[in-house]
């Protein structure tokens, strides 16, 4: 199982359809940054995500990324 750099609720829609989650769920926040590759969700439920917004109130929006996208290859080759 991969380490969650952001805690989310993968449910958790906006009104845009993106996934969000806080600033302050994150592991290191400073990795939270538009156009980054992590790991979201839970132990359970997770997916590599690309981070698409971070609002100046700490909410943070992001998109599933294919699993053949090359950062998600990446980031998945890392954690085998």
């Amino acid at each position: 199982m991969p380490t969650i750099d952001l805690r989310a609720d993968l449910n958790a829609e906006d009104d845009e359809g993106r996934w969000w989650s806080l600033l302050r769920d994150a592991t290191d926040p400073a990795r939270i940054v538009p156009g980054a590759v992590v790991v979201a969700g839970s132990e359970r439920f997770w997916s590599v995500v690309r981070i698409d917004q971070v609002d100046d109130d700490g909410q943070v929006h992001f998109l599933a990324v294919p699993a053949d996208d090359p950062a998600a290859v990446k980031l998945l080759g890392v954690l085998t």
